[in-house]
């Protein structure tokens, strides 16, 4: 038997991703935190843990003529 999952209603999630804008742009406005913060909070590699990353490959700078 496989894992089973509920059904996710978009207009549900859509409030739930707009309220949690709300809150961020409150906390934001009020100095809780701060933009540099927000970035590293919301941003697209922010749940990743650096410390592990790996560089893999290395590109070759070209050069054009």
């Amino acid at each position: 038997m496989g894992a089973k999952f509920g059904h996710v209603s978009v207009k549900d999630r859509r409030e739930e991703k707009q309220r949690s804008r709300e809150a961020d742009f409150a906390r934001l406005a009020s100095e809780q935190i701060s933009a540099k913060e927000f970035r590293e909070e919301n941003g697209f590699f922010s749940s990743l843990d650096r410390s592990k990353a790996k560089l893999l490959v290395r590109r070759a700078l070209v050069a054009l003529r």
